[in-house]
This record gives structure tokens, C-alpha cells and sequence, in this order.
């Protein structure tokens, strides 16, 4: 909770600067860019680290728009609907539960929303309807279980907390028009504008989210209440998918811990499917697809380590050693992971982590589904101040959602963005 850039502005301006500092991604690079104490790692005469620099990803180099590179990733982060695969077993029977949950990770924005739209009929009343995911049909259960029976509503929606709907959610239709955050920022206004349908996807996703939503006591949907921070933040959230009373919650890794706490069983059969959204090809900008999309989760790295430029040459070269020292596959898994708790940027099938959701970002990261948070890359107060602020504000606690709200919506994305860029 505190503000670690005004920490850090005092020990740069301090007798004894450091030598290796935290930068959070691309809005923090032009202050320390601009004041010289941020060094291009791609300078730094050593083979040894210039093959550590060169293989970070572009999706995840830390640059404004060049060829430099400014960071080495502390770790990453992933964001997706976090699921419960022991209740997929009991929705569908116990050697079912994988299978349904392989094909939500890939399934279709369609085979989605029908998937839950049957949760929610089945948890108003319980029959052996079949659902089709893929092509391949799955049977309810006829009868609820212990465990199904504590479900109220598919997803825990923090409907409070701005955050999660834009700066995180915001991501998703972002993959059709940006590839990387430097991308992002130096878009231009012509592309923004061409965005419009993927931002009217995406206010039409979170229209279908907030209309199936699961409560502490009951089924809940939009209105007044599911912006009550008291019932609909996010410890309310964690708290309900932690209890069973959802099916999904759209959070991040960093859940992990706040879940095992108040359900450790739960904890144990938690993974990552991707935010779905009703794309088509035809609103992709980038070059990938819709399917693409849809099947792959956020990958986010938020912080990394830079070398101060105005240090004295010999402490840029010790920095570079730490960092080397660092980056060997013992370390990051002796210090990184076990000590750290994060996921390394260059995570292998082979490393071993701590908990089963980092397990599943390993997962989609080695098999390149994964895009990243590129809405760090857009001006600094337009995801949660522009358009979370009004989506909290005007939205959310409306109970009734038309074409036009959608329009709005997607509006509201566009021109706050554009307005904001011109300034």
C-alpha cells in the first residue's frame, strides 16, 4: 500500500543511488528514461548477458517503441477465469471433469456462453441436460452433489472493484489491436476507432458475466447491489468461489494464497481457463485470430530490474554479474520460485512450481497461449479512472442492458482513449 516511486526517488536522489532498481513496466520508463538512470541492457558489452537480454520475449521487452531494452522481468502473472475442476467432476461425473475443462480452454465464445447459461438452468433445477463444448457433448449430472449444491450463480464478480473489469478485463479486446504495450502506446487514432466492435464484444461479455452472477447467499445480477463493496469485493468474491458458490472467478494467480486459506481442498484442483469474448476474425487487428484469443489467458509483467545509468561503470558491472548470477536455471528455481513465489518470464515445462495455478500459466505460456497486460501501454488514468470509474459508476448498477448500452460502452472506450492520447 504505500507509493514505492516516491521511496524510490528519494534513495536515486540519495548519496549511495542503487545500482539495480524496481521499474514497473512501461509508465514508469520515462521518468527514469528522461533523467538518464535507466541503461539500454542491449549496450552492455558481455555475450553472456546480451543472450539473456536477446531472449526475452518482444512480447515482454521492456521498450517504448525502439530497439532498446530497459528491464529484465522480475516474473509474470497470469489473469484468466480460475475454475475448480473437483466441481466440473461433480457437475458431470467424476471421469468427465478434465475433459470439460480441455475444452473450455479452448471452446468458442458460443460454446461458452451456452455452457453457462446450462450451469445456471441446472442450478435452478438439476436434470441430465447435455451441453456441447467443442463438438463434444457432456451430461449433467442428474442429481446435485454436496459440493454442487453450494453453487448460487457461474461467476463471483467483483462488481466493486473497478479494477477487475478494466484494467484486467480491458486486455482481452486490447488483443485485437496490440501485440505488446509499446504497440499500444504508439497506436494510432485510426485503429482505436477500428476498435470499436471488439470494445462492443466486450461490454457484451461483461453484460453476459454480470447477468449470471453468484452472490454469498443467493443468485445475483446487476443493480445497486453488485457494486456493494461491502458483498461484491474482492475478498466477497474470493470468498464465494473459495466456498463453491461460483463456478468461476476472473482473478489472477496472485489468488492463490487468499483462496488455500479459507478452502485448502478447493486450492488443490484450481486452473486457468482464458476470458472468452464474442469475437470475430473481422475485428482483429493484430494477425492473430478470434479462436486464438479466446484460447489463450493474460500474461502480465509488471516489474522489472533495471540498471541505473549514472552509477559508476564498475557497479553497472557488478549489476550485470548479479543479474547473471540470477538468471541461471539453479537460482531461478532455488530463489525465484521457491523463495520469491513468482513464476519466471522464461518458466520451462521442466521447472516446479508452487501451487496448481502456476502450474496452468506454465501451461498455456509453453504452448504460446498467452497475450500480454498491453493496456499498461495506453495512457496511465484510461482504463480504471476513464472507464472503469464510469462502468462502476453508470453501468454496473443498471439493471437493464440494451444494444444501445453496448454501443455506449464501447464509446466510452474509444473516445476516452483518443481524448486522453491527444493531450
Amino acid at each position: 500500500g504505500q507509493d514505492s516511486d516516491e521511496m524510490l526517488r528519494a534513495q536515486m536522489n540519495s548519496e549511495n543511488p542503487p545500482a539495480i532498481y524496481t521499474l514497473a513496466a512501461l509508465r514508469a520508463l520515462p521518468e527514469w528514461k528522461e533523467s538518464g538512470r535507466v541503461l539500454d541492457l542491449t549496450t552492455v558489452k558481455d555475450p553472456e548477458f546480451q543472450d539473456i537480454v536477446s531472449s526475452i520475449p518482444d512480447t515482454m521487452r521492456l521498450t517504448d517503441g525502439g530497439s532498446e531494452s530497459y528491464g529484465i522481468p522480475y516474473g509474470v502473472e497470469g489473469i484468466g477465469y480460475i475454475v475448480n475442476k473437483d466441481m466440473l467432476s461433480d457437475l458431470f461425473g467424476p471421469d468427465n471433469g478434465e475433459l470439460v475443462l480441455d475444452e473450455l480452454r479452448t471452446c468458442s465464445w458460443d460454446d461458452f456462453k451456452e455452457f453457462c447459461t446450462a450451469v445456471d438452468s441446472y442450478i435452478a433445477k438439476p436434470s441430465a441436460e447435455t451441453v456441447i463444448l467443442n463438438d463434444k457433448p457432456f451430461v449433467f449430472q442428474p442429481e446435485k452433489t454436496d459440493l454442487t449444491k453450494s453453487l448460487n450463480g457461474v461467476f463471483a464478480f467483483a462488481g466493486a472493484e473497478k479494477w477487475v473489469f478494466a484494467d484486467h478485463l480491458l486486455n482481452v479486446p486490447m488483443a485485437t489491436i496490440a501485440t505488446t504495450p509499446a504497440e499500444a502506446k504508439n497506436i494510432e487514432k485510426e485503429k482505436i476507432d477500428a476498435a470499436k466492435p471488439a470494445f462492443k464484444a466486450y461490454a457484451e461479455a461483461l453484460k453476459f458475466m454480470t447477468e449470471h452472477a453468484a452472490g454469498l447467499k443467493g443468485h445475483a445480477s446487476r443493480g445497486p447491489e453488485l457494486i456493494n463493496a461491502a458483498n461484491y469485493g474482492y475478498d466477497q468474491t474470493v470468498q464465494m468461489f473459495a466456498d463453491g458458490n461460483a463456478l468461476f472467478i476472473q482473478q489472477g494467480n496472485w489468488a492463490y494464497s487468499n483462496i488455500e486459506k479459507i478452502n485448502p481442498e478447493t486450492a488443490k484442483n484450481v486452473s486457468f481457463i482464458p476470458l472468452k469474448m464474442p469475437f470475430t476474425d473481422e475485428m482483429i487487428q493484430d494477425g492473430r485470430t478470434a479462436e486464438q484469443i479466446n484460447s489463450s489467458i493474460i500474461v502480465t509483467t509488471g516489474n522489472y530490474y533495471a540498471i541505473n545509468a549514472k552509477v559508476s561503470e564498475e557497479q553497472q558491472k557488478q549489476a550485470v554479474e548479479f543479474l547473471k548470477w540470477m538468471e541461471k536455471e539453479e537460482n531461478v528455481q532455488k530463489w525465484i520460485i521457491d523463495s520469491f513465489k513468482f513464476i519466471p518470464y522464461n518458466v520451462t515445462p521442466e521447472m516446479k512450481l508452487e501451487n496448481p495455478l502456476s502450474e496452468s500459466i506454465q501451461k498455456y505460456l509453453s504452448a504460446g497461449q498467452t497475450f500480454n497486460d498491453t493496456v499498461v501501454g495506453t495512457p496511465k488514468t484510461w482504463s480504471g479512472e476513464k472507464v472503469g470509474t464510469a462502468l462502476l459508476e453508470q453501468y454496473i448498477g443498471k439493471e437493464e442492458w440494451d444494444d444501445e448500452t453496448l454501443d455506449q460502452i464501447a464509446d466510452l472506450c474509444v473516445n476516452s482513449w483518443k481524448e486522453l492520447k491527444a493531450e
